[in-house]
């Protein structure tokens, strides 16, 4: 409820200070006192658009501020959790709020037109302090804070007196999970699109290095076999050559032997002379010893000479394959290594893009599962929906004749929302998704009989809407979660009987919220829990509106005003029996 309500420098207002009662507020004045221009103040603080008009002449700014305070229970403070919940207050915004603490909504407008608006001395935008103030207020009159005119709020009245809150919230969270699935598909789809070229080149890729079957250490070994392939003849001829100074006695060294021969010749002396003389064993040892291996490298050079050939076609091949082995270096990477590892990459990304090829798939059947289901529940919470706004027609019906618009034919209008490419079908006709179900409700109302039922803005005035809202809230008040709300014009082109039913069910209404009311008519100000008188006065040689809070004898004398006009002894009487309900 709105605890304290204080204006500065708008329109002929100066400073006002007021505190309002828990439950019904009634302002009272005569015409052109400046009603309209709290109550427009009220509105400005909740989000409502002006200009620099409003700002009091000869002032350099304007500002209204309230202290609200929600109970614990209040959806403002469910924000954050809420898959439903307005976006402009949640994350943030409302976790810098707490609870045990008054909400202090303020607006300043300069004189320029500039406007900064607060909650609890933070800065906030327009927006989040219309989305506040939604929540917060409900004003019904000719103000653009009017929720009759927001058609959501139709759906959101109608879902709490049918007691869907349970079915939304599970429809919104299934909402939030296709979004998430069809967001997910989306991005996967055009990640697999992009990469498509990718594909087709990772497949040549990794079908080209298969092909090639690369070993580690394969180039080096294939660089050797090469060189002996191209160098054959001439290693054979070195290598027979180099034998035969080792062992052909015909090696040029004439009558003296090979070389090997002469060292064997030697080496048996010296084991003679050994045998004389011990000290030329060691020498004898190391002499045969290294015979044995000249004899045996001897041995393999002569094997090497009798193996190496010259073999072109082989030469050929090992040439190919250092030729393929260069390319693919320079396609790939700069060793064997490098490619081998190129290839398991490109072997794991293709496999990623396989994947996501099956991933897709499974997306797919996932989001058609998810629709068939949000589909089911819908069709149910539409169903009900359906039945709910039957009996709600006929209640508003029923409240609206008692308030004196007999003629007046409401109705509760229930539809699904066509959409060509949404996801739902249904005999052959395709129907939106969202997160608060498939369907539009709008609340539509006939004035007089035989007149069209139209959408209440387009038809109703300032005293019917007040009226129209009277009853929906009398009807929805155990349901009902927005904490004060304000009545203007209602009892436009009302009187009698009518008044006084007006103003008993404002007064039983204040039972659960705070009630703001404008009027001219005594028999709805006589149920006043707190009365405030707006007056113009002359101050010096300025005008300057002023409200005050009314005393019981204040207040007999404002009804005697209201009902005749004179403060005579016959009207404070006839007011004084008014305020008893006698």
């Amino acid at each position: 409820m709105i605890e304290t309500l204080s204006i500065r420098n708008i329109a002929l207002i100066d400073e006002l200070d007021l505190e309002l009662a828990p439950g019904l507020n009634i302002f009272t004045g005569e015409t052109g006192a400046g009603k309209s221009v709290i109550l427009k103040s009220i509105g400005l603080v909740l989000g409502e658009r002006t200009s620099a008009d409003i700002v009091r002449e000869d002032a350099d700014f304007a500002e209204v501020e309230v202290s609200v305070e929600p109970d614990d229970e209040h959806p403002i403070w469910q924000t954050n959790s809420d898959e439903t919940a307005d976006p402009m207050l949640t994350d943030s915004f409302t976790e810098a709020l707490d609870p045990s603490d008054a909400l202090i909504l303020s607006r300043r407008i300069t004189a320029n037109g500039r406007s900064r608006s607060q909650v609890n001395g933070r800065l906030v935008n327009l927006k989040q302090l219309q989305a506040l103030g939604t929540l917060l207020v409900d004003i019904h009159g000719q103000h653009e804070h009017q929720s009759l005119f927001r058609t959501q709020t139709h759906l959101k009245l109608l879902d709490d007196f049918g007691g869907n809150r349970e079915a939304q919230r599970h429809i919104g969270n299934i909402y939030a999970q296709l979004r998430a699935l069809q967001q997910e598909a989306a991005s996967l789809t055009e990640t697999l699109k992009a990469s498509e070229r990718e594909k087709e080149l990772l497949e040549f890729e990794i079908k080209e290095l298969a092909s090639a079957n690369l070993e580690e250490g394969e180039a080096e070994k294939l660089a050797d076999e090469a060189r002996i392939l191209k160098n054959a003849e001439a290693l054979r001829k070195s290598a027979d050559h180099v034998y035969r100074q080792l062992e052909n006695d015909n090696a040029g060294m004439g009558s003296y032997g090979s070389p090997l021969e002469r060292l064997r010749d030697a080496a048996k002396e010296l084991i003679k002379l050994s045998e004389i003389d011990d000290s030329l064993s060691e020498l004898g040892d190391r002499l045969e010893s290294s015979l044995y291996e000249l004899e045996d490298i001897a041995s393999q050079v002569r094997h090497y000479a009798e193996t190496v050939e010259s073999n072109a076609m082989r030469l050929d091949e090992v040439t190919d394959r250092l030729a393929l082995i260069a390319k693919l270096k320079r396609r790939y990477g700069n060793s064997i290594p490098e490619i081998l590892a190129y290839h398991a990459d490109a072997a794991e990304k293709l496999e990623t893009l396989h994947l996501g090829t099956e991933k897709q798939d499974l997306l797919q059947a996932e989001i058609h599962k998810t629709i068939q289901e949000a589909q089911r529940l819908c069709t149910a919470l539409s169903a009900k929906r359906q039945h709910v706004a039957k009996h709600l027609s006929e209640r508003i019906q029923k409240e609206l004749r008692t308030l004196g618009m007999d003629k007046a034919e409401f109705h509760a209008s229930v539809r699904h929302i066509p959409d060509a490419r949404g996801p739902f079908q249904i005999n052959g006709k395709r129907y939106a998704f969202r997160a608060d179900g498939m369907d539009d409700v709008e609340f539509l109302i006939a004035p007089n009989v035989g007149s069209e039922a139209r959408p209440i803005a387009r038809i109703a005035s300032g005293g019917e809407i007040s009226r129209i809202m009277l009853a929906l809230k009398t009807v929805l008040v155990q349901v009902d979660e927005v904490p004060t709300l304000l009545f203007d014009e209602i009892d436009s082109g009302i009187g009698g009987k009518v008044a006084d039913v007006v103003g008993k069910k404002l007064k039983e209404l204040s039972a659960f919220s705070q009630v703001i009311c404008i009027t001219h008519l005594p028999q709805i100000a006589r149920f006043a829990d707190r009365h405030f008188r707006v007056e113009k006065k002359v101050v010096g040689e300025r005008t300057l509106i002023t409200a005050k809070p009314l005393s019981a004898e204040e207040q007999v004398n404002e009804i005697a005003r209201m009902h005749g006009g004179e403060e005579t002894e016959t009207g404070l009487a006839h007011a004084r029996e008014l305020l008893s309900g006698e």
